[in-house]
């Protein structure tokens, strides 16, 4: 994966942020590390932030922060930024990818134990991470989960399953040098996107289980009309 690359102005970033390009010999806890990269968005009005707790659901990292930006050069700036402030607590990002491609629609910064994708609106609904990292039956705690009746589609939880380990692929691949396209294209070719009927399925599900839970309330309900006879 490559490190200190050139985001803006073609000022590499070891430079911009005016402090050596190595790692911090302090630890700093993820929390702080996501609130210095939203502080860092905020400031370039990044739009839509979330952040996702996945910790104790993957290997690879502990949160993942997502923003959008309006342009490429948004979202380049967007990243110097984020790259210019953890530099700045002495943290030394392990890779930025995506920011040199031209008219890029996708840049990630690494700080392993932190995450940060930046992407044009339409490339970050495609790839639905927030859902596939989000979704019930996913890798989320059982406190953060929606209840999903047992007949939640078999196939969509496999389908989930399948994206969330093809991007821990794709992440992998970065991390041990390939580029941001590459891995993306990999991925794509295996058909790694969360599957888009998840939301039906979902939807489906809670519907039916509405509609059931509807039926016993009225099955339950006194019956206090008297008898038609009666009625005037």
């Amino acid at each position: 994966m490559n490190q200190d690359k050139t985001l803006n102005n073609d000022t590499p970033v070891s430079e911009a942020a005016g402090v050596p390009a190595t790692p911090s010999t302090e630890p700093h806890s993820a929390e702080s590390i996501v609130g210095w990269a939203v502080a860092a968005l905020e400031e370039l009005k990044a739009i839509d932030i979330r952040v996702l707790d996945v910790r104790g659901h993957c290997n690879f990292t502990d949160f993942m922060v997502f923003s959008s930006g309006t342009s490429d050069r948004h979202l380049k700036s967007q990243a110097n930024s984020v790259v210019v402030q953890v530099k700045n607590h002495g943290i030394r990002p392990m890779g930025v990818e995506g920011d040199d491609v031209p008219s890029t629609e996708w840049v990630l910064v690494d700080l392993v134990d932190v995450i940060v994708h930046i992407m044009l609106p339409e490339t970050r609904d495609h790839y639905q991470l927030e859902k596939l990292w989000s979704a019930p039956g996913g890798h989320q705690s059982t406190a953060e989960r929606p209840s999903l009746d047992s007949s939640a589609s078999a196939a969509s939880v496999a389908g989930l399953a399948g994206g969330q380990s093809a991007y821990a692929v794709a992440l992998e691949k970065m991390r041990q040098g390939a580029d941001l396209e590459t891995a993306i294209g990999d991925w794509d070719d295996n058909e790694g996107t969360p599957d888009t009927d998840l939301d039906d399925d979902l939807d489906n599900d809670l519907d039916n289980d509405l509609d059931n839970d509807l039926d016993d309330w009225d099955d339950e309900l006194p019956n206090d009309e008297p008898p038609a006879a009666q009625r005037s």
